[in-house]
Order: C-alpha cells, then structure tokens, then sequence
C-alpha cells in the first residue's frame, strides 16, 4: 500500500540531515497536534503496511512489542519535527516520542517546525522516496 496521502510530501526526509540544521524549538500544547493520533504512520506487527495510528499503538500497545519498545526508550529531550501539510501540523520525525507524552499524559511537547525550503534541503534522493513510498516497481 502506498503512503497515506496526508503523508505523502513528495520526497523522504533525511533526519540526520534534518537533525543538524539549527531550526528554533518551540513547546507547544498537545491538544494542537493531536490529531495525528490518527494518522497511520507506522506499521502493525507482522505486516508491511502503513496501518497503525498512534492511537492504535496506545490501545494496542501489549501487542505491538516492537513500536512500544521504541516509545519505551524514547528520549523526551528531543523535540518531534512538524511539517504543515494538508492544512495540518504532521510529524514528519518523532512518532514514537509523541506516543510517549501522550501515555504519560503531558500537555505540553517540544516542537520544531520545518519550513517547505527547510524539508527540501534535508530530502532523500528520489529513488530512496519512490521505494519508501511503494513506487518502486
């Protein structure tokens, strides 16, 4: 299945490259993003599938070992990254460390915010995105 459309930017971000920039942090209220509760950006155990919201991770969160492994050992000190897509703030970096504030029930959540120009000078090459995306037939 191909990447959700909210999702689909057109390119991958490199996140090391995208980690390295100097972008300010901001620490925003939970309930302005919380609609990414909804927004299939992982995959269910077992399957190879863009399936799994964060809310179905939460619920689900005894049987999804691998994605609640990850939110266990996720590290708060680092801001998820925001792309405006869609008329929406999406995580384009930082799933796993949303799901973690919103299990311990914090309210606030460090933010950056990437800027169009900023996603482009941090993509992955196209091939990478065509395969990631399931172009790559």
């Amino acid at each position: 299945m191909s990447l959700p459309n909210i999702l689909n930017l057109g390119f991958k971000i490199d996140e090391p490259k995208l980690w390295a920039m100097d972008i300010p942090v901001e620490e925003i209220s939970i309930s302005d993003i919380e609609h990414n509760l909804d927004i299939p950006y992982l995959e269910q155990e077992g399957t190879d599938d863009w399936n799994l919201s964060p809310r179905m991770l939460i619920e689900n969160f005894d049987k999804e070992i691998l994605h609640a492994k990850k939110v266990n050992e996720a590290d708060l000190q680092y801001p998820i990254e925001l792309y405006f897509n869609e008329n929406k703030w999406i995580i384009i970096d930082g799933v796993h460390r949303f799901v973690k504030h919103i299990r311990l029930g914090l309210e606030t959540i460090k933010v950056r915010k990437i800027s169009p120009e900023l996603a482009q000078s941090a993509k992955r090459p196209d091939e990478e995105y065509r395969k990631w995306n399931g172009d790559d037939k």
